[in-house]
Order: structure tokens, then sequence, then C-alpha cells
């Protein structure tokens, strides 16, 4: 099989040069890299710990607030998969995930994972996200997009993507996300992975932590002073007149 249609929209076609499977959306070929990724984050301890000594949480598949995101039941006949150590509503123990958005510009987004304007994102560059991966912690990693279909088909699970497809594929409702994913395979409990502080490009604060809590935004301007010195800081909040975004620097 060198092609698989997964719906009138996304199809996989083997490339014969790399050996890999390529994706295409409207018969486009999807680029593998990104020119700008974000993570959003809420304000909590862990969330600020994760800043402070920079590093990603990889969550395990089974914690998503989507039942139906990484379902093993895209899979036919799962009951012998041989990639997976556990299988319990997608809880995969072998599996980290952590999640970015191609987009800053998305009032959902700010509404959903930075806690309506009360959480904090970071910007990086696409194809720059640079990790450390010690051979006794993780197997293996990739970052790869989020491919929505109207309507995911189930496949067989000896196909050589099966597992790419499980943990890439989510509902159409999911659009607006535009994800991307770094996804590690663990060889230990341990689901935090170190990145270097000098990817940071750039640090975007909801407005509604100044407003609320200034004591927090000191903290976080106070973590960006130590961590990432050279790196700017814009507020986020609802423009006053238009119905868009506005950002506005307030540091370097």
């Amino acid at each position: 099989m060198k092609e698989f249609e997964i719906d009138q929209e996304y199809r996989l076609e083997l490339n014969s040069k790399t050996g890999n499977w390529d994706t295409y959306q409207n018969d486009k070929l999807l680029s593998k890299t990104a020119d700008k990724l974000y993570k959003y984050y809420s304000l909590n301890l862990n969330n600020i710990d994760s800043l402070f000594r920079n590093y990603f949480y990889l969550a395990n598949p089974g914690d998503f607030n989507d039942p139906f995101d990484c379902n093993i039941n895209l899979v036919e006949d799962v009951s012998n998969l041989e990639q997976l150590k556990s299988v319990k509503r997608n809880n995969y123990k072998n599996i980290g995930v952590t999640s970015f958005s191609e987009t800053i510009n998305n009032h959902l987004m700010w509404a959903h994972y930075a806690d309506n304007y009360n959480g904090f994102v970071l910007e990086f560059e696409g194809d720059g996200i640079d990790v450390k991966m010690p051979k006794e912690t993780f197997d293996k990693k990739s970052l790869t997009r989020v491919i929505y279909p109207e309507k995911p088909v189930k496949i067989k699970k000896n196909y050589s993507f099966a597992m790419h497809y499980v943990l890439t594929t989510k509902f159409k409702q999911w659009e607006y996300e535009k994800e991307w994913r770094i996804i590690a395979e663990l060889n230990k409990k341990t689901r935090t992975i170190e990145y270097f502080p000098e990817i940071v490009k750039g640090i975007y604060i909801g407005h509604k932590i100044p407003d609320n809590n200034m004591n927090l935004y000191e903290l976080l301007l106070e973590i960006q002073e130590l961590r990432f010195p050279n790196v700017p800081i814009y507020v986020v909040y609802p423009h006053t007149t238009d119905l868009n975004l506005t950002f506005e620097k307030v540091w370097n």
C-alpha cells in the first residue's frame, strides 16, 4: 500500500525517497515544520514551576480533556496491539504528549487554554524546539502536526503508521487549535522533558494577571529576568474598540 485515504480532505502517501508517510490536505502536501509555535498555560503552581525550570510536561493521553483524542478505537481489533503496554480509556503508560498551537491571535485558545486570559503563552520557532533527550529516560520523540478529518476512519493495526495516526488525529471541531505535538516514547516513569531556555522567543501574559494579581505578574517578570533575560514580554487583552486582540509590549 502506497496511499491511504482518510476522508475527502486528508490522505497519507508513502514517500518513496524517505520511506515516511506524508500527509496531504486537499491534495496539498502539508509541511512538516511550522514557522512559529505557541504553548498555552493556565496559571498554576505546576506551570510556574515548568517556566522557572524550563521543562515541558508530557501528558498521558488518558488525561486529555477530549476522550476521543488519541482514541485507541481508531484502530481495528486493538486487543493485541503490540506497541502499547497499557490501554485503558486511551491510557498510554509509555507515551507522553505536549501540545503547541500555530496561532497566538485566537480568542478561543486564550479562553480555553490560558484560563480566560489568566494564563500565559510561550513562543518558539517552529523548527527550533530543542529538548534534552537522555537515553535512560526517552526512547525517541517527534514533533508533528495534528489533523482534523470530518469523520476519522478506523485503520488496521498492522499499518506502519497506525500509532502515529492514533496520536495525531482529532475531530473536525478542534481544528481551530492548529495543534502540533511533541510525542515521546518513555522508558521511565518521568513525564518531564527539559528544553533549552534560549529557544523561547516571546512571553505573552493574559491581561487578567496584571489586572487582578500584581504579585503574580511581578513574579512572572522576575522569572523572565532570571531565565529568559533577552525575551520580549507582551500583555494580551481584547482591543477596547475593535473585535481583535491587542499585544502590548512591556519589556525588551
